[in-house]
């Protein structure tokens, strides 16, 4: 089966509209990576605390890890635990971010788009046959 590939264009010099939509997106998504900063800001400092004052962590978490009702202690693992999380979503938006920005840059956007030409397939088993069927008048 014979496939071929088709660029499929999306903008131009006169159409903005991906250029306004990436302008969305990079503000979106810088004000995303602010928020995750934030939070990973206040989960460093929540950890903190916790590790001082282990009675608080219900209060500061909801839950209890790895801390006993008698006074345990809030351990490195417990605070690598809490940071996961909102260094994930950091992560998560900055990389949005980055492609947002690639794409206001960009002003177009071209996607590949793998098409596979069953026409061609059809044509190449009609000629098949009709040699065929020729050598077999010939004999």
């Amino acid at each position: 089966m014979v496939h071929r590939i088709i660029w499929l264009k999306i903008g131009g010099k006169r159409f903005h509209l991906l250029k306004l939509a990436g302008a969305f997106f990079v503000f979106a998504a810088v004000l995303k990576v602010a928020e995750a900063a934030y939070q990973i800001f206040v989960s460093a400092n929540k950890a903190v605390y916790a590790q001082i004052d282990p009675t608080l962590i219900p209060h500061l978490f909801g839950w209890a890890m790895g801390a006993q009702p008698s006074g345990g202690a809030f351990l490195t693992e417990d605070v690598v635990g809490v940071l996961l999380g909102p260094i994930a979503t950091f992560l998560f938006w900055l990389g949005i971010a980055v492609v947002a920005i690639m794409i206001y840059n960009s002003g177009k956007v071209v996607l590949p788009i793998e098409e596979y030409d069953q026409l061609m397939e059809k044509h190449r088993v009609m000629i098949k046959r009709a040699v065929e069927s020729a050598k077999k008048h010939k004999r």
